[in-house]
């Protein structure tokens, strides 16, 4: 009885045991059936991660095929080139190719081997090539069905690139301030296809004389003052000099002088003209050493802001930028009677020089005064709006006061120059045959930090207007001359306050917030040597020039304040000049939206 039992109770406990296996083996089927789709789908995130971050680098590929294509051909952005695949598709509008809505986006493999493997395509606008120096890439990339993409800017960049740029660290030998009797330009710097001389160049041979410049005491050289202070970019193609210790560049300076290749701190005196003080470069917490730059050099199309839309002037120009109504001006042009071109520009006739301030300002163009009238002496008033100076009638035989500064011929009326000052509202190019000459402030009606932008470009110099007058007259010996006793009317420059900080700024001096360039001649201050000091000559945006200009003479003159606007990083006003001997490349880049949907079997590879 008792054995039956214990037999019956096995039997049961092996029919558990087969049921707890079976469980068991179910429940493990399960977990591998779950680990298995788990792998699986891991292995699909994995793979589209992969295809993600590939097509982003695909479409990054497009970018460096375009700036390549652009650096191999500089022109290449101004023509369709039809056999390249990866432009084909419908969005190239105004193309020559005969593409069209209907026509199938091509793709350039990145690997030539692999054509069904990552791609990119890409879509060009250079319609704003002459306007701000960019083309507008807009390059997608293909990885399996995964598609990105990214947009750039790509240019070669200009003189914005640097808060200063120089090309010959001396006075300009039109400067006959500095050089009464003249001086070679062979030695102090030539114009046209003579090659510049530069304090670190070696002995050359001009007219059968073997000559450097820095053995030649005919050219000046400027220095920097203990006081000026320059924060941004800074690039010498020349030796830079100071006259003093503490001139400050907060961001150090590039230079092409040989030397400076291997030149060592803390001075860096290898960087500088012999015997040089030693600047402070950046700042205590933040050194920032100089370093040496292959030499840059800028393309000087003065001469072609003529042929660009805007408002064409003639003779001497007197433009002044109201704040009430914003986006205006007023306009003087004595010259530009029954010739003046451009909408909207205003009508001038000979008893009317002078425009109601009503003249809306010519947004991303020009303004452009070219030469007028025989040149001749101007008369009192006759640029308009008091300028010039003085009671000069057109008779040398009377006595008159005038400005001095309107005896050199090139301030002469009928000369292409163009006098500015206020408050801008828009992106605006000043340029002028002759010379830009700023009487006041020129400041930005919505802020440093707004979209207004302004560019003075000039075929002779820019200027800060300085007036001198002396009175002519008969002295006791009957004789006519000067009295030899000039004044400063302190009147000028006009001020107006800075939206940036709603006050005059700087307290005393001038404010330019203003791309300038001139690469003919300098930025300097008219009368630098002549008066007491004049404050502190603020600019905000860039400078190149060709010589150094003189902005001030002992205590004559101003104390440089020079700032970066950095917006310059990745705009310039319209028409800005450009570099010629710089590469290609990608001002600023951004990723959009993918343009393209990619699916199914990818074509025209």
């Amino acid at each position: 009885m008792r054995s039956s039992v214990l037999r019956r109770l096995r039997e049961s406990d092996e029919g558990v045991a087969l049921v707890m296996v079976m469980g068991w083996m179910m429940v493990l089927a399960t977990l591998i059936t779950a680990s298995i789709g788990y792998a699986i789908q891991t292995n699909v995130v994995a793979h589209r991660g992969q295809d993600w971050g590939g097509a982003l680098s695909a479409a990054q590929a497009g970018l460096e095929d375009y700036v390549a294509r652009l650096n191999r051909n500089d022109n290449y952005g101004r023509i369709w080139d039809c056999t390249n695949v990866a432009l084909q598709g419908p969005n190239e509008v105004g193309n020559t190719c005969g593409w069209t809505s209907a026509t199938t986006t091509g793709w350039i493999p990145v690997i030539a081997t692999q054509p069904t493997g990552p791609a990119f395509h890409y879509d060009v606008d250079a319609s704003m090539l002459d306007k701000n120096g960019a083309i507008t890439v807009v390059s997608t990339g293909r990885v399996g069905n995964v598609a990105r993409t990214v947009a750039a800017a790509i240019g070669r960049g200009g003189s914005t690139d640097f808060l200063y740029y120089t090309d010959l660290e001396h006075a300009d030998p039109a400067n006959t301030t500095v050089y009464p009797s003249g001086t070679s330009k062979y030695f102090c710097g030539s114009t046209g296809a003579q090659k510049d001389i530069y304090w670190w160049s070696p002995s050359q041979v001009f007219g059968g004389q073997t000559q450097s410049r820095a053995s030649n005491s005919n050219c000046t050289e400027i220095g920097f003052a203990a006081a000026d202070v320059l924060d941004g970019r800074v690039h010498f193609n020349d030796t830079p000099k100071l006259n003093a210790a503490g001139a400050t560049f907060l961001s150090g300076f590039e230079t092409s002088t040989p030397g400076c290749k291997t030149a060592t701190g803390p001075s860096y005196s290898a960087c500088l003209r012999s015997g040089s003080p030693i600047p402070v470069y950046g700042t205590a917490a933040i050194p920032v050493p100089p370093s040496w730059k292959e030499t840059l050099y800028l393309d000087d199309t003065s001469s072609k802001f003529a042929t660009y839309p805007g408002c064409h002037y003639y003779g001497s120009t007197r433009v002044k930028f109201n704040a009430t109504p914003a986006g205006t001006m007023s306009v003087w042009s004595k010259d530009s009677a029954g010739k003046v071109t451009g909408t909207g520009c205003g009508t001038f006739t000979a008893a009317n020089s002078f425009t109601q301030t009503n003249l809306a300002v010519p947004v991303d163009q020009v303004i452009y005064a070219s030469a007028g009238s025989a040149t001749h002496k101007c008369l009192s008033g006759e640029i308009g709006d008091g300028l010039p100076l003085g009671t000069y009638t057109g008779s040398n035989t009377t006595t008159y006061t005038y400005d001095l500064t309107m005896l050199t011929t090139d301030q002469f009326c009928g000369q292409g120059n163009l006098y500015v000052e206020g408050n801008v509202q828009g992106r605006v190019t000043m340029a002028a045959e002759n010379s830009v000459v700023a009487t006041g402030d020129l400041v930005l009606s919505n802020g440093i930090n707004g979209t207004d932008l302004v560019g003075f470009v000039a075929g002779n110099s820019v200027e800060v207007y300085h007036p001198v007058l002396d009175t002519w007259y008969k002295n006791a010996s009957n004789v006519w001359g000067w009295k030899n006793a000039p004044f400063e009317d302190n009147a000028w420059p006009h001020r107006y306050a800075d939206p940036s900080t709603g006050g005059i700024n700087p307290a005393t001096g001038i404010q330019i917030d203003a791309s300038i360039q001139t690469l003919q001649h300098s930025f300097w201050v008219q009368q630098y040597n002549v008066g007491s000091g004049e404050g502190t000559l603020l600019v905000l945006g860039s400078i190149a020039q060709r010589w150094r200009g003189i902005v001030g003479q002992g205590s004559a003159g101003y104390i440089k304040a020079y700032k970066y606007d950095s917006r310059l990083k990745y705009s310039s006003p319209p028409y800005f000049p450009q570099w010629t001997n710089a590469k290609w490349g990608a001002r600023h880049t951004g990723e959009l939206s993918a343009t393209y949907t990619v699916t199914g079997t990818y074509i025209g590879s």
